[in-house]
């Protein structure tokens, strides 16, 4: 077994729980001779370590040969899976595929009618649980054994099979068109985040437009999820919340479907809270922050890890956008030392995609309740991350909150060594806008200047900044950092929470 398959092995033993592993001890027991306990041996000498190291597990067994070992934890590995999947087996789809094994075992012991039994009740169990891929195959065993063997089948039933395959076939052309589409968008999004200019829009446009299906004869969710991702992308949010709506709509009229794919539900949720977060709509917000608490308080009991796990990003993210959404820096930051705990007791369960959007709110959270050392830790776990490919906008304007951080720690040795670096990093990504261009100019006019006498300054970048934010593509800056308020807050000697609320309760009235 390789070192990355060995490390498989060990996520897999530290994700289960307590009533797994006390069902893969009796599993293991009825599957394993006397004499080879190695195997219950090496799983616990993985459960008791807290980190992977290779050197322990090799000193636990000396006597074992590098090739015998490997084969061990290869035999391992393969029976927690058996026991896992025993364990779950009322799982609907584990349950469906466990019904077209057994007929698979029958159709090859010749007992045809037997065979097409078992398939029949992972029909019912497929379509009672809308699990339509599954379905398709247990309709291609069925045709297979009718168009082989002599079953005494009624007279119309090929008539009915190739019927049923045909709508399926018709259905998953335009769900796999829809899916292939939000998966390439979704894709592009982790890469590149936001549109910068028109030309990345008409791109992205051009793209999405090529790729939609021609027709659609139903609803299909993953119709909604390109929509979304599209709107997303190119800033519409106010679009791109009406289409997350559909989404929950779709999911909020088939409960059934919201049963079995609470998953998919929650994440529509999420996409609308990210919209009306942009939008800066706090009151929809609030509501569709309450439907999601109130869904994951209701179902959680019935999720399994993964659900659990997505919840839990759900969640979080919608809490620590209603700091910014109401303007509670102060709060955030206080919260910040609760939620990096409940960091570390999800590791492992957190893809770093998500780990570095956390720490980038933190930080922004930090920086306005005015704990600029706390952001800069937050913003050198993003910047010295090792993986600069993901999430590139991120990687942007932590650089950036990074460089306007030491600027108001007075680290002022610092700041032409960052602006340097921050410059060529952005001239790499090509990402370098009127924006990053305005702050750097005035960094390096005003870092060695009199702080007391920089209020001139501090307004004519605020002016420079708002007549280059009338440029739609230029606002991007603004949907991961408030600058204007930052510079009003210099300028008024005043915290940027404070200016941050002020504003609010002046949108409120208006």
């Amino acid at each position: 077994m390789s070192k990355q398959l060995s490390y498989q092995l060990f996520n897999l033993i530290k994700r289960l729980t307590k009533s797994e592993k006390r069902h893969f001890k009796l599993y293991a027991s009825r599957n394993i001779s006397e004499k080879e306990p190695l195997t219950i041996q090496l799983f616990d000498v993985f459960d008791r370590q807290k980190d992977y190291d290779e050197k322990k597990i090799n000193q636990a067994f000396p006597k074992l040969k590098p090739n015998t070992l490997s084969n061990q934890k290869a035999h391992l590995y393969e029976l927690l899976l058996g026991s896992l999947r025993l364990l779950h087996h009322n799982d609907p789809k584990i349950r469906i595929k466990e019904l077209i094994s057994y007929a698979d075992v029958l159709h090859i012991k010749g007992l045809y009618r037997q065979s097409l039994g078992q398939l029949q009740k992972a029909k019912q169990l497929a379509e009672e649980h809308q699990v339509d891929i599954l379905r398709l195959e247990i309709i291609e065993l069925e045709k297979q054994i009718e168009s082989r063997y002599v079953t005494r089948s009624h007279s119309k039933r090929a008539e009915e099979l190739i019927n049923e395959s045909k709508r399926l076939r018709s259905k998953f052309y335009f769900q796999g068109s829809w899916s292939d589409l939000a998966l390439s968008l979704y894709d592009y999004y982790l890469k590149f985040g936001h549109t910068k200019n028109q030309k990345e829009h008409d791109q992205i446009q051009t793209y999405f437009h090529q790729n939609i299906p021609e027709e659609n004869e139903s609803e299909i969710i993953h119709e909604y999820q390109c929509y979304v991702w599209f709107y997303y992308i190119t800033q519409d949010f106010a679009q791109c919340y009406r289409y997350t709506r559909k989404w929950c709509g779709f999911y909020e009229a088939n409960k059934t479907l919201m049963k079995n794919e609470p998953e998919m539900y929650m994440r529509g949720l999420h996409n609308a809270l990210s919209a009306l977060f942009y939008c800066d709509d706090s009151a929809r917000f609030r509501k569709e922050q309450e439907k999601l608490e109130e869904f994951i308080t209701e179902k959680s009991g019935g999720f399994n890890e993964n659900q659990l796990t997505l919840a839990f990003i759900y969640s979080e993210t919608a809490k620590l956008n209603r700091f910014f959404i109401e303007g509670r820096f102060s709060d955030g930051a206080a919260y910040c030392k609760e939620f990096e705990r409940k960091i570390k007791e999800n590791e492992g369960k957190l893809d770093i995609h998500r780990v570095m959007v956390f720490h980038y709110k933190m930080a922004s959270l930090k920086f306005g309740s005015a704990d600029f050392q706390g952001a800069v830790r937050h913003l050198n776990f993003i910047i010295n991350h090792p993986n600069l490919a993901l999430k590139e906008d991120i990687q942007c304007f932590a650089r950036i909150l990074n460089l306007i951080s030491h600027y108001e720690l007075g680290n002022d040795d610092l700041i032409d060594f960052q602006i340097k670096s921050t410059y060529r990093f952005l001239l790499k990504l090509k990402d370098y806008q009127k924006v990053q261009s305005a702050i750097f100019g005035f960094l390096k006019k005003s870092v060695y200047m009199d702080r007391k006498r920089l209020i001139p300054n501090f307004k004519s970048l605020r002016n420079e900044l708002i007549a280059i934010l009338e440029d739609p593509y230029e606002r991007r800056p603004t949907l991961y950092l408030d600058i204007i308020s930052w510079l009003e807050s210099k300028i008024h000697n005043k915290p940027v929470e404070e200016i941050v609320q002020e504003k609010k309760e002046v949108n409120l009235k208006s």
